[in-house]
């Protein structure tokens, strides 16, 4: 092979080296500046949960930790814009009603047409009532985990942890869990029993054998809180776990 050849093969070479190193810097500068696009985007953080979960409560003293609000319930959203974060971030936070009848327009409103805009969710759990409404709060949140976009982190609060009957928030994750594997169960079997063309509302393929671990994303926490003050001290048990997962989003 004469000089000149190899001159020729050493320059384009260089060439696609030199190409391929600015393709990957053009990429690396549209990644960054998407992923700065989205989080612009996505600032709302989405209190839900059943009925006297606590959600109003912890709404309020985000805001202001020395409001106790009296609570009721309702069939209208709070909505707070302007809630900076840690790190001055400035989010919007929206506590929805509990009600089983307000659910479509939850998922419609804050999950299809405002996907875009979720940054994160909070759903709170009445830790002293879990054993009575176990069902009821699987299937809630089985339709949020599959409603939610995929990277949206989820918090689930085990509110109510002053109170002697409350489960831990182990017992009600080991619960939900066995609650998931049953709702997997059902749903694939109403799925066999219907047309082959009706739409697949299951979060995972394991059936009855659900883990956690079987859920790639969205990303999903569970932590103990109490957002409301002690009867006898008047002071929060523990609000720090929501304010640090809200910080880090």
């Amino acid at each position: 092979m004469s000089q000149v050849e190899v001159q020729k093969i050493e320059d384009h070479t260089t060439s696609l080296a030199i190409t391929a190193a600015v393709i990957c810097v053009l990429l690396t500068i549209f990644m960054v500046w998407l992923k700065r696009r989205f989080i612009r985007r996505a600032s709302t953080v989405l209190i839900v949960g059943l009925n006297d979960a606590g959600k109003t409560i912890l709404f309020s003293k985000l805001i202001n930790q020395t409001y106790t609000p009296h609570t009721y319930s309702s069939l209208k959203e709070n909505v707070y814009d302007g809630f900076m974060d840690a790190v001055g971030n400035e989010l919007t936070l929206v506590d929805f009603p509990g009600a089983e009848r307000l659910r479509k327009q939850l998922f419609a409103n804050y999950f299809h047409q405002r996907r875009s805009s979720l940054r994160g969710i909070l759903f709170m759990v009445d830790s002293a009532t879990f054993s009575k409404k176990a069902r009821d709060v699987a299937e809630f949140l089985y339709d949020v985990l599959y409603e939610s976009a995929k990277k949206v982190s989820v918090l689930v609060a085990c509110n109510k942890q002053d109170i002697s009957l409350a489960k831990s928030s182990q017992a009600i994750r080991s619960a939900l869990e066995r609650e998931f594997g049953l709702i997997n169960g059902t749903r694939e079997a109403a799925l066999e029993s219907t047309a082959g063309d009706s739409k697949k509302r299951i979060l995972t393929d394991t059936g009855r054998n659900f883990q956690w671990e079987d859920l790639h994303s969205p990303q999903i926490e569970f932590l103990e809180c109490c957002v409301a003050p002690q009867q006898e001290s008047g002071e929060l048990v523990d609000l720090e776990g929501i304010q640090k997962w809200v910080n880090s989003l």
